[in-house]
């Protein structure tokens, strides 16, 4: 089991590759706002000629630095059925887009505009066993290994009459690796490609404790699906999970409930199933994750 304290990751697959230009701001029955992404393009046109929408509120245009993802990862705690258990630190990840033809005021046709979401993701661990068991577990994962350079295009399909998104996509990582040499008693780091392909479905939903009035808190819930895939020198490979090939794969799930940023009501709950079996023994790996 792991248990992560302090972590209210994005759900996987929603940094996308087409963003909307500009979000018009909708008012709920309860008051409460949301945004939704400008696709028509009369609409764009007006918006770009006449700057004094953007005053008045109606229309806003995007961020280009709104990036969320593992935003405020904290402290994990590997708790595995062989070897030793883990504490791991994850620091803020550095997030950049690649913007392709960007569009500027003089564009007034363009609705979208594109990038390539890349990320730089470090985590730093207290310990690794004799066995490699914990290293064997930063393979695969979603959440990354101690250094991980990331490319992840991802696309969204929304609907007219929904708040439902489904997310779609795949992530491509090259992962530094810490390895043990029980012979030498020494450590080397290596690296090794990672990636994952994947689906994510968003709907709305509340939180809250029972009570008779039924006021809950509305938030947004997540379920992904990842079917992921790593492979490196053999002699690596074969150091940390049973095979004698040079890859390993595996299938990871996520559910994610957040709230809010600071929201005591933030879950997160994932489980990862391992195809090939790590040196250790290890085939499955359960995580919960609380707000705090």
């Amino acid at each position: 089991m792991i248990i992560a304290i302090k972590s209210f990751g994005q759900a996987p697959f929603t940094t996308l590759v087409k963003e909307p230009r500009f979000l018009e701001i909708r008012t709920n029955l309860d008051n409460t706002e949301r945004l939704i992404a400008v696709t028509d393009s009369n609409k764009v046109k007006s918006t770009v000629a006449y700057s004094k929408i953007l005053e008045d509120g109606e229309i806003i245009e995007t961020k280009k630095n709104d990036i969320d993802f593992f935003k405020n990862n904290g402290l994990t705690l590997n708790l595995i059925n062989e070897g030793i258990n883990r504490l791991s630190v994850n620091s803020q990840v550095l997030h950049y887009k690649l913007f392709v033809a960007n569009p500027n005021e003089k564009n007034k046709y363009r609705i979208n505009r594109y990038n390539i979401p890349l990320l730089v993701v470090t985590k730093l661990s207290t310990s690794y066993d004799s066995i490699n068991a914990t290293s064997a577990l930063d393979v695969l994962d979603y959440e990354a290994a101690p250094i991980t350079l990331r490319i992840m295009p991802s696309f969204k399909k929304s609907f007219f009459t929904y708040n439902d998104v489904i997310y779609y996509g795949f992530y491509a990582d090259i992962r530094g690796v810490n390895v043990h040499s029980p012979a030498s008693n020494s450590y080397k780091f290596d690296f090794i490609g990672s990636g994952g392909i994947g689906i994510t479905y968003q709907g709305d939903g509340a939180a809250g404790t029972y009570n008779p009035n039924g006021e809950y808190i509305p938030g947004r819930y997540s379920i992904s699906v990842i079917l992921q895939g790593a492979t490196g020198n053999k002699e690596l490979i074969s150091s940390l999970f049973k095979t004698e090939n040079n890859y390993v794969t595996s299938l990871q799930s996520y559910f994610i409930f957040k709230v809010s940023e600071s929201s005591q009501l933030n879950i997160k709950i994932g489980y990862q199933r391992l195809f090939q079996e790590t040196i250790s023994g290890i085939k499955s790996n359960f995580t919960v994750t609380l707000g705090i």
